[in-house]
């Protein structure tokens, strides 16, 4: 079983400061928690909260806070839940993950059993609107993640995808490229809206006609970066570069070219989105906009505690998104 000391040493720490972070005492760099926590995670270590823990909002030795993700299979929300649960428990918290498989009656449910439950917070990674989830709270504090609302209500830390599609529309652009396609997401999210935009922004600053024809619906899955992908070959439109919602759609579009013989980048260079791990090491590496995990995390983490101690708190964060060049774009001569 490790010890303190092995995760003090694999991180180049000491053990005084893995101590207090397991124990909550202290603030440390992004950089210093994220060697802990890769640590920990290595070894698999299991720190034995104390039986003292308590919180204002319950008299419970046992504290709570639900999340309900979209899809649990995307690796982008599995590291999310990962990095919640292990910030989470530095706060003596335990995590109840809720899976609504892109499915807004599961994802329902899961938000009336949560709020009947009296859990101590939510962190929503919602399907589609929040509007109405909103009166069912009952006064638990809420914490919108990876996706923001114009509402001066709820709280919420996301990253800007315009920004971050705009910036890579203009990479594509000024590698050449300027028949550019756009696979997006779901229509009832105002993530795919947002990135939609900030591809359209980007080829009116260039002064490019957008083409609706090479701007095809998708649902942020494989298979349905696969089928988009389909439905542009078979319109028989030119293109030379695609521009995706994420990187799961990347894939499925990359799939597709594969199949129909044509290469990436050397015939078409291709740009996803969130910078999964598997974008590290796909063939070709994926050139993606990074979405910072660990920092979105910790921003939602620290503003539900917040929210929990002051319930009237609302606090609304946007961080900044990467643009990650590899191997999946090629400069036109």
């Amino acid at each position: 079983m490790a010890t303190l000391k092995d995760i003090a040493s694999r991180a180049k720490v000491s053990v005084a400061t893995v101590s207090k972070f397991l124990n909550s005492k202290g603030s440390f760099s992004s950089t210093t928690e994220e060697k802990i926590r890769e640590a920990i995670d290595f070894y698999n270590y299991h720190h034995k909260i104390r039986s003292s823990i308590s919180d204002n909002n319950s008299n419970s030795l046992v504290k709570t806070v639900g999340l309900i993700i979209p899809d649990v299979e995307n690796p982008f929300f599995s590291n999310i839940t990962k990095t919640l649960e292990l910030l989470l428990f530095r706060y003596g918290y335990f995590l109840i993950l809720c899976n609504s498989d892109n499915n807004l009656d599961l994802e329902n449910n899961f938000f009336h059993y949560l709020t009947n439950k009296a859990v101590n917070g939510i962190i929503l990674i919602t399907t589609n609107s929040i509007e109405r989830k909103i009166q069912q709270t009952s006064g638990i504090p809420l914490v919108l993640l990876d996706r923001k609302i114009d509402n001066q209500k709820i709280s919420y830390v996301a990253t800007d995808n315009k920004k971050g599609t705009k910036a890579a529309t203009t990479y594509l652009i000024e590698i050449n490229k300027n028949k550019i396609a756009f696979i997006g997401g779901r229509d009832d999210l105002n993530t795919s809206q947002e990135r939609l935009n900030g591809y359209l922004e980007a080829l009116k600053e260039f002064s490019i006609p957008a083409d609706e024809e090479l701007i095809v619906k998708g649902d942020f899955s494989f298979q349905g970066g696969y089928q988009a992908m389909s439905r542009l070959l078979r319109s028989g439109k030119s293109f030379d570069s695609v521009l995706t919602g994420n990187d799961i759609e990347a894939f499925g579009a990359i799939e597709c070219l594969r199949e129909a013989g044509i290469a990436v980048p050397d015939q078409v260079s291709l740009v996803g989105y969130d910078d999964i791990w598997l974008s590290k090491i796909s063939h070709p590496k994926l050139t993606t906009l990074h979405q910072p995990v660990f920092e979105l995390c910790r921003e939602a983490v620290n503003i539900l505690l917040q929210s929990m101690k002051n319930p009237s708190m609302v606090i609304q964060r946007i961080l900044e998104p990467e643009l990650i060049i590899r191997e999946s774009c090629k400069t036109n001569k």
